[in-house]
């Protein structure tokens, strides 16, 4: 095994030209390689094919020559064909790992036309936007939205209905924007339940005719799925795509927030992201009871248990908060009723409070609740509540 290593050695001196020339002018065997025995084994064969070739006719020294000549170009060919290979290789699973990537991550149809939906306003109606740029005006606080004979009727809290038409060989995307001080509950085709808060916006077919049922949410909504094990639900949102078949979470995803979270109720959900692997993707799976928070910067998912009732009690008109600082709860605030509230200390913006807020009340009323248990006085100046 050693000798048949060491003449294929010497064979790659011998197929190599400018090693061939070293060979011819007698170079010592150090300039043909580092390893002397392969340089000494080759100079011999060389020797040998050399002084053979003397006592061969001119026909044999043609017929070797020619032998020689293939061999060598049979030894390039294959050296070649293995570089090519291997860099083709290389190339190919970049190739089709970049697809799979930018596959996973390219932005679906419904994800496109939500980007050209439009933005949500700060206030104003709740808007409900057909397929054929249709718009509706709600006016209602707090309204409902219900999808009829499979997309084709839609009624608007009690005591409206419109008819759309829907052409099931084509998808008919419709979208609701929820504006600051608004919420809105949409019954879709398929019977799931979904409940917008705030300052959201929902892109969502008017029926699902192809193999996933897919929504896309900007803002933040409380989803009830109807379980069909045939067509997965699927929520995108500006960082993660969520799959579902049936079950209860929330996700909150607003623009203006660093971070995007969901939480399970009950069921169980997958959540595929970003991450920091190459070129890949992460997928998680979550239990009831857990939150997950997704950092778009760092791509990075953390998990913790936590009590649901306190990311979803919105949906009953509550705020539940537990050692919540002051900053986040009046930002909550803010979106609810669409109010400014500035807070002028910055170090009172830090402490935090626990407790339920009747969401019933008006913003000034559900801040004096919660000054009752801090040291800081409310004024209001042209709609602007001050907390000093």
């Amino acid at each position: 095994m050693k000798n048949s290593k060491q003449f294929n050695k010497a064979e790659n001196i011998l197929a190599d030209e400018s090693l061939f020339e070293k060979l011819k002018s007698g170079e010592s065997a150090e300039a043909l390689s580092q390893n002397k025995k392969e340089a000494l084994f080759a100079k011999k064969m060389y020797k040998a094919i050399k002084n053979n070739s003397t006592k061969l006719s001119d026909n044999e020294k043609s017929l070797l020559k020619r032998s020689i000549k293939a061999s060598v170009k049979t030894y390039r060919a294959r050296r070649i064909l293995f570089s090519v290979s291997a860099v083709a290789a290389v190339v190919i699973a970049l190739v089709l790992t970049s697809v799979l990537y930018m596959q996973d991550f390219t932005p679906s149809d419904i994800g496109e036309y939500a980007e050209n939906a439009g933005r949500v306003p700060i206030s104003g109606n709740t808007l409900l936007i057909l397929q054929d740029a249709k718009e509706v005006q709600i006016d209602t606080k707090e309204s409902r939205i219900e999808y009829l004979n499979e997309g084709g009727k839609i009624k608007i809290d009690t005591d409206k209905e419109i008819d759309q038409v829907v052409d099931k060989k084509e998808v008919a995307y419709n979208t609701i924007i929820v504006p600051y001080g608004k919420r809105t509950q949409v019954t879709l085709s398929d019977n799931s339940k979904i409940w917008l808060n705030s300052g959201s916006k929902l892109v969502f077919p008017a029926t699902f005719s192809s193999s996933r049922r897919e929504v896309f949410l900007e803002g933040e909504a409380l989803f009830e799925i109807a379980h069909n094990a045939n067509q997965p639900f699927y929520v995108l949102v500006r960082d993660i795509e969520i799959k579902v078949l049936g079950t209860v979470f929330n996700v909150s995803a607003y623009n203006d927030d660093k971070y995007t979270s969901t939480v399970l109720e009950n069921g169980s959900i997958e959540l595929k992201y970003k991450s920091n692997a190459l070129l890949r993707h992460s997928r998680l799976q979550i239990t009831p009871g857990t939150l997950a928070i997704y950092d778009p910067v760092k791509k990075v998912i953390q998990q913790q248990k936590v009590d649901t009732k306190y990311y979803t009690s919105w949906r009953e008109g509550i705020f539940i908060f537990e050692s919540e600082p002051l900053e986040n709860i009046t930002k909550k605030l803010s979106r609810y009723y669409n109010v400014k509230i500035t807070i002028k200390d910055r170090q009172l913006s830090k402490e935090t409070f626990s407790g339920s807020l009747d969401l019933k009340n008006s913003a000034m009323q559900v801040l004096q609740v919660i000054g009752e248990t801090s040291d800081f006085k409310l004024t209001e100046v042209e709609g602007e509540i001050i907390i000093n």
